[in-house]
């Protein structure tokens, strides 16, 4: 804050020789004392991190070998998930000849409620490295949890293959087929509704008047007691449910009359197409006085047993195409013909091919299966043909060929399937014939490694010939167990391990070939660098007899625990906690120094932190500095002014005779004020002003001087 202008305030008067207002004397008291300065610290908690070393064990185990008669199955387990109750899923499973010798499929079947297992004609001849393609279902009869197994047996294998089967029955909601009709009666007569609904067992039934439901009307259909003419218009409808949900039929109309209603049709019979060998269903509905009488008719002519509200033909033929189907319905007043409705017969679906034959590969001196899969009208016939030329004797759904030779690799194979609607041709399947086995040689030897303790290694190789190729890796000699790939990766190793062997035996089905051995050399860790995040703390000016405290952090920059020898600190007044000796800090891990400043004398110093560890950066230093001073204030006291004033300013100047600054921020009421804000080893001047109303200021009060000590 700037001084008042002496021009912009009328001066009061003054009596003295310092030209100060009337009664205003300024002192300076001649105690000049120390402030108290009340500071803190914190702490700081360290913490220790933890390692796991997981210890690696093996087992001796020979080296693998393959069944001279097995087979595998894909996928292992067949899960169909849900399947509606009433409904087929089907999965395909193929069965492969995983086995060096041939196998015939003699028996397949199937165990648990619902699961069967189909689709290839047995028995069925799989040489090794074939492979069928058969189909497994589940059709659930109940809702739940089902688990079955398909069973694969033959006279070569020791043992049948089980393949596992699960799947869930789902309950299916209800639905209405057929609709509750609109019926007419006397006065004084009954009248039945009915429904018909599909729907997983059970099925539970509420007939309802008016949407009001009717006490004991719990089946698919309901007579009425005895109707009074107040029931005309009355709506019947019922609600179909299970445990999967519920359906509400549409509503039935009632009328009553006082006399008997002639029929009338109120939904005609609707045209319907077959396929031969399928049947038909026609069904109308219709109105009148109960009871009303049906009869069905074929070509104008009456058929026999037809005498309901529906009629299904028998399985139909193509001759049958184009007939015409009437009902007449009849009560007591009269009757009433439908419309005809025009019955289609469509020939026999003709074949289509599901599944295609596959392409195969085998080794010269094998046999190769193929297999088709096929719908439509049975019974199905197959003729296989060679390169589009019909194979002898080749009419099953699936075709072995003989011993192929080389010569044959690039043959194509298919198969015409027919029925009496047609013929389907499916898709050509390549035949590969590869030369015999070559055993196995080594093309890339495993190299020798070089870790630290705690690394892993990798060894690899690579090797030819015949596949499938199988691999076992060995350590000094012992197999590694489940190390059965073309390269291996050790456990995290220690210096136990130096100087271990490792070697891996390469095999297929014509022999095995054993690599030469590389060595794994494990080297000790070498500590890393205790990395602080900065060299040097500066405390600035601390008071005397107060203290400071400021944090260093170091971090393990490493991959190998560091151990703290000693924590040496020098230089008055500082001390140092957080870090202790003996202790061990892991990789990455970050601890911290907490230095405090106390001085006990004023005046600067220096001083440093010294870690020695057995880090690659050890000693570590950070430098240390600060200076202790003391504090003061300066108390000012005045004679009151004997004029009449609101209060007081002080103002303060470094030079004798102003400028002066003014060094209160409010009016002070009474007659002394203390400047707090002195520096030691500085001369201040000071002055006063009287206030009065207005902001009235008097002339400057004589001038005191004060002398702040060092400290």
């Amino acid at each position: 804050m700037s001084t008042p202008s002496r021009s912009a305030h009328p001066r009061l008067r003054s009596t003295d020789q310092h030209r100060g207002p009337s009664g205003l004397i300024l002192f300076l008291t001649s105690t000049l004392f120390v402030s108290a300065i009340l500071t803190g610290c914190t702490g700081v908690t360290t913490a220790k991190g933890t390692s796991t070393s997981a210890a690696s064990t093996s087992s001796s185990a020979t080296a693998n070998s393959v069944p001279s008669a097995a087979l595998s199955a894909s996928p292992a387990a067949v899960s169909f998930g849900n399947v509606p109750m009433g409904s087929t899923s089907n999965q395909s499973l193929t069965i492969t000849n995983s086995g060096t010798s041939a196998v015939t499929i003699s028996q397949a079947s199937a165990s648990g409620a619902g699961f069967a297992i189909g689709g290839v004609t047995l028995p069925v001849n799989l040489n090794p490295g074939n492979s069928a393609t058969f189909t497994a279902s589940f059709a659930p009869s109940n809702s739940g949890n089902a688990s079955g197994s398909a069973s694969f047996s033959g006279s070569q294998l020791s043992s049948p293959l089980v393949v596992q089967m699960t799947g869930v029955g789902t309950a299916v909601a209800p639905s209405i087929t057929a609709q509750p009709a609109s019926s007419s009666v006397v006065a004084g007569q009954a009248a039945t509704f009915s429904v018909s609904a599909s729907g997983t067992a059970p099925l539970s039934y509420q007939w309802r008047k008016n949407s009001t439901a009717i006490v004991g009307a719990t089946s698919a259909s309901y007579t009425t007691p005895a109707e009074p003419l107040s029931d005309n218009g009355a709506q019947f409808s019922v609600a179909v449910s299970n445990s999967a949900g519920s359906v509400t039929s549409n509503a039935a109309t009632l009328t009553v009359t006082t006399a008997p209603v002639a029929p009338s049709i109120t939904t005609q019979p609707s045209n319907q197409t077959v396929f031969a060998g399928q049947k038909a269903t026609f069904s109308v509905s219709a109105n009148g006085t109960s009871p009303l009488s049906y009869q069905w008719r074929k070509s104008g002519t009456a058929i026999s047993g037809a005498t309901s509200a529906s009629y299904t033909t028998p399985a139909e033929t193509t001759s049958d195409s184009g007939v015409l189907f009437s009902v007449v319905v009849s009560n007591s007043v009269g009757n009433v013909t439908s419309n005809s409705a025009t019955l289609t017969v469509n020939p026999d679906p003709a074949p289509a091919i599901t599944s295609q034959p596959a392409s195969q590969t085998i080794t010269a001196g094998q046999t190769a299966t193929f297999l088709v899969t096929a719908s439509g009208t049975a019974p199905l016939s197959y003729q296989w043909q060679k390169n589009g030329v019909a194979i002898s004797g080749a009419t099953s759904s699936s075709y072995t060929t003989p011993a192929e030779t080389t010569s044959d690799s690039g043959a194509q194979f298919a198969v015409v399937v027919s029925n009496s609607a047609g013929t389907a041709t499916s898709n050509s399947a390549v035949l590969t014939v590869t030369p015999a086995p070559v055993a196995p040689s080594i093309t890339t030897q495993p190299s020798s490694k070089t870790i630290i303790a705690g690394q892993t290694a990798t060894f690899s190789v690579s090797a030819s010939g015949t596949a499938p190729l199988n691999y076992q890796w060995q350590k000094n000699g012992t197999a590694v167990s489940g190390a059965t790939s073309s390269s291996y990766t050790t456990p995290a190793e220690t210096t136990s391990d130096n100087g271990a062997q490792f070697t891996v035996v390469v095999s297929n089905s014509v022999g095995s070939l054993t690599s030469n051995a590389a060595t794994l050399t494990v080297n000790a860790p070498t500590p890393g660098a205790l990395t602080p995040n900065t060299t040097s703390l500066s405390f600035g000016n601390v008071i005397v007899t107060k203290n400071s405290g400021l944090g260093v952090n170091f971090t393990n920059s490493g991959n190998v625990n560091i151990t703290v020898a000693t924590v040496a600190i020098s230089g008055a007044g500082f001390t140092a906690s957080g870090i202790s000796n003996g202790q061990i800090i892991t990789p990455g891990q970050v601890v911290a120094l907490n230095v405090t400043f106390a001085p006990a004398a004023t005046g600067g110093v220096t001083g440093s932190v010294t870690i020695a560890s057995n880090a690659s950066n050890s000693p570590v230093v950070v430098g240390l500095s600060g200076s202790g001073v003391l504090a003061h204030t300066a108390t000012l006291n005045w004679t009151a002014s004997t004029s009449t004033v609101i209060g007081y300013n002080v103002y303060r100047g470094t030079v004798a005779g102003g400028p002066y600054t003014l060094v209160n921020s409010s009016i002070v009421a009474g007659t002394q004020y203390v400047d707090s804000t002195v520096a030691s080893g500085q001369t201040y001047y000071y002055v006063a002003t009287a206030v009065a109303s207005g902001n009235v200021e008097s002339s400057y009060s004589n001038q005191v001087t004060a002398n702040v000590p060092i400290p």
